[in-house]
């Protein structure tokens, strides 16, 4: 048998160490022993209790870092990272389906849920006549109590009448139309960059100006028909794109995390209750705000709503 040369020897021994520290800090992590957003020891703390070099356990800690389970902040410390939730972008289930089948804690509030006068690429987009009427219904998501999803919908004012729009603070709005004979059968998305004004940031509990991505979604029918206008801001400091390409495609993933620094605007959560089904103004959605007029007819949500729930769907 040919001996290991002691330099490969050493080398091996060292990887062995840091891949041991890798899987004894994952299950600690995982066992709840450091929960998310703790402050984990010292580097030179934990190089001591697991008898390595600091150059042993920083590969330990990069592999962490690498899959999400850690971040460091410069001249803080290494912290446990709140868990990532993916949302494949490639198949037609619900946003609150995806995260709560990860095991998120999924909240929606609905802030409003009333007919309007669309706005002109709404219209064009749904088939509806100029000036002719959407059912808007405005959402925020929360996942583990922190917002990270505004969202803004337009329905044919016909499926409006047809929602107890009560029910999407605990069920999807797939789900609910399902339930009266409208299902998805296909779906186009575009995304693009840009940054929140003070009201969508205020919502959000982040900085007006802070960067987001716009998630435009429209949805179609079996027949093919559009029913469902769909824009999603998700702020920048929550949200990334994961591509994991294939032999034939790339399939393409938002990964969302509820942690983030709130130095800004109260987090919705301790923000007061607003579900005012009337639209005069500057209280109209900022994400559409310039082409939107107030019609406030057939306003299908009382002046307020049950508290809000958390999702079991």
């Amino acid at each position: 048998m040919t001996a290991v040369p002691q330099q490969r020897r050493a080398t091996l021994l060292r990887q062995a160490k840091y891949l041991r520290i890798y899987e004894d800090l994952v299950a600690r992590i995982l066992a709840g022993e450091y929960p998310p957003a703790a402050l984990l020891p010292s580097q030179r703390e934990l190089s001591s209790r697991y008898g390595v070099t600091l150059m042993t356990l920083r590969q330990a800690l990069q592999m962490l870092e690498d899959e999400g389970l850690i971040y460091t902040r410069p001249g803080t410390g290494t912290f446990v990272a709140t868990p990532r939730y993916t949302h494949n972008l490639g198949h037609l289930r619900s946003f609150m389906q995806d995260m709560a089948s990860q095991g998120a804690l999924v909240e929606t509030r609905v802030i409003s849920a009333r007919t309007l006068i669309a706005p002109p690429s709404v219209a064009a987009r749904l088939g509806l006549s100029k000036d002719g009427r959407a059912y808007a219904i405005r959402r925020v998501r929360l996942i583990d109590n922190r917002p990270v999803v505004l969202q803004d919908s337009y329905l044919p004012p016909r499926l409006g009448r047809m929602l107890n729009t009560r029910a999407l603070e605990g069920r999807s709005l797939y789900a609910l139309l399902a339930e009266v004979g409208v299902s998805v059968n296909r779906v186009t998305e575009t995304i693009s960059p840009v940054t929140l004004d003070p009201d969508d940031a205020k919502l959000l509990g982040r900085h007006a100006g802070a960067t987001a991505l716009l998630s435009h979604h429209v949805s179609f029918d079996a027949e093919n028909n559009p029913f469902i206008d769909n824009l999603a801001l998700l702020p920048g400091d929550s949200v990334f794109i994961i591509a994991d390409p294939d032999h034939e495609d790339v399939r393409l993933s938002y990964a969302l995390t509820a942690a983030y620094q709130m130095t800004g605007p109260t987090p919705l959560a301790e923000q007061g209750e607003h579900h005012d089904d009337t639209c005069h103004g500057d209280d109209q959605p900022a994400l559409l705000r310039p082409e939107m007029t107030e019609a406030g007819v057939d306003a299908a949500v009382a002046d307020h709503l049950p508290p809000p729930r958390l999702s079991d769907a």
